[in-house]
């Protein structure tokens, strides 16, 4: 009874679907991208905020291919289908008007140019004759700019956008069950389980910033790409059983070689990334920042930083508490690296929280040991028989001693 009730609803919705929602071609004369477009202002002084039509932005002014008599300046403006996903069409592409529930909204046409879809520079927004629009010339695409042809395009000298260059997009492979979401420009979200050469299923995410630039070049306009790590923009990947990340630190070549230098001596990286959940996020720049609570770092397993360049941390206020529970290997570089501790004017202490036993200066000490044998050599006694010949009679033996001081001072460890 489940069943047939559900299909009885299913059926019911279906037909409610087909009389409530109708759609139309239409074609962008103008995007209401923000408040400064003149329907925003229509019939309001731009200094009184609240009256300005703020709800309009994100709408497109749209002729129906129905239309051909309308004046541009008074076409409707047409909010998109999905206002919590907005994907903005281009002047001169078409797209298609669906009315629901008394309102009509436009929905981009899919096309297999991601970037400018079917958007023609210098078509007719004028005037829009349907017939014309059926001939498979108007949606011609020349491969080399991946802009469209059409009949009428010397009517107009209309661009598809204000500063939108058109670039060649190449669009994503799809595994079994993915949900993509690409944008016009290269970015993509992908949600897949099967993208990996097993064919397993692992379920993962990658979100893509931005195609490479060698996919680009090597690629032909409408070919299919996959995403690329170490080539990409700024990617993250969330991963997990038998996805394998194929990363390799640094700047990739176009012979699959890096320019990270760096061998790790102490920490072990792994054979291959793959086998468990894992995040990546790589990029050419990274930038962490907690505005006003801790930043928090915890890990099971050994960390790691391992980096061409050097080393830093300017802590400016609370100082530092550094905790091991094992032996600490400080190692700099081993021809000619120096291990610098300044403190200032504040004290070092070495296994103690007390400042009674400080530590000898060596130098300082050798002077003085040096004062102390010279002044040994040269004692005089003062006898019944008359003073004693300077010196001890072994002199020779302090000024042996005297002559290895020298031998106490390090040669790599100093202090103040």
């Amino acid at each position: 009874m489940s069943y047939r009730l559900n299909q009885s609803l299913s059926t019911s919705q279906t037909n409610r679907l087909t009389t409530d929602i109708s759609s139309v071609i239409g074609i962008v004369v103008d995007n209401i991208l923000d408040d400064t477009h003149p329907r925003v202002k229509e019939g309001t002084s731009y200094e009184n905020v609240e009256s300005l039509r703020t709800d309009l932005i994100g709408s497109s002014i749209i002729r129906p291919v129905t239309d051909s008599i309308t004046p541009q300046s008074s076409l409707k403006s047409y909010k998109p289908i999905n206002s919590s996903m907005i994907e903005m069409p281009l002047i001169g592409e078409m797209v298609e008007l669906i009315k629901s529930a008394g309102t009509t909204y436009y929905k981009r046409i899919p096309n297999s140019n991601i970037n400018v879809g079917n958007a023609i520079e210098n078509r007719d927004t004028d005037t829009f004759d349907e017939e014309k629009s059926n001939k498979s010339d108007d949606y011609s695409t020349v491969s080399s700019t991946g802009i469209s042809n059409t009949e009428n395009s010397d009517s107009r000298n209309t661009k598809i956008g204000e500063y939108f260059k058109p670039t060649q997009i190449n669009p994503l492979r799809l595994y079994e069950g993915d949900k993509i979401i690409q944008s016009r420009f290269g970015q993509s979200i992908r949600f897949s389980a099967y993208n990996n050469p097993e064919n397993t299923t692992s379920p993962t995410i990658i979100i893509r910033n931005r195609q490479n630039d060698e996919s680009v070049s090597n690629l032909k306009e409408g070919s299919l790409t996959e995403e690329n790590v170490n080539k990409d923009g700024s990617t993250i990947i969330l991963s997990s059983n038998d996805y394998k990340l194929d990363y390799q630190p640094g700047l990739i070549d176009d012979g699959g070689s890096s320019n990270f230098k760096t061998t790790p001596i102490n920490f072990e990286l792994p054979s291959e990334y793959v086998g468990q959940d894992q995040i990546l996020i790589n990029s050419e720049r990274i930038i962490l920042s907690s505005k006003s609570r801790e930043m928090i770092f915890f890990s099971k397993g050994d960390y790691g930083f391992i980096s061409d360049g050097s080393f830093k941390i300017d802590n400016g206020e609370g100082g530092a508490d550094l905790d091991f529970g094992d032996d600490v290997n400080i190692t700099t570089d081993r021809n000619s690296g120096n291990f610098f501790v300044n403190t200032g004017d504040g004290n070092i202490l070495l296994n103690t929280t007390e400042t009674e036993e400080p530590l000898v200066r060596g130098n300082t000490l050798v002077e003085l040991l040096e004062e102390l044998i010279d002044a040994i050599n040269k004692q005089v006694y003062n006898t019944p028989a008359g003073p004693t010949a300077p010196g001890p009679t072994n002199r020779a033996d302090f000024n042996t001693i005297k002559s290895k001081l020298k031998d106490a001072l390090s040669t790599l460890n100093f202090t103040e």
